[in-house]
């Protein structure tokens, strides 16, 4: 059984509630996902969830892990 890592960007704007889907992307290793989200500069916030404040925008990534057969 292998894992695959899918991590989703979504964007936020201050002063208005909605969100905007950035983009998905799939990693195969775990350490290639925390390399992209280092380069990337994000912070980690909770378990799955890594977070960049920028001046215009506030973007939240969302991990999760899938098993396939």
């Amino acid at each position: 059984m292998n894992k695959i890592y899918l991590m989703s960007i979504t964007k936020r704007v201050d002063g208005q509630e909605c969100e905007q889907q950035v983009k998905e992307k799939v990693f195969v290793k775990k350490s290639k996902l925390k390399e992209y989200l280092k380069k990337e500069g994000y912070c980690r916030e909770s378990k799955n969830q890594y977070v960049r404040i920028s001046a215009e925008a506030m973007y939240v990534v969302e991990i999760e892990k899938v098993k396939v057969k």
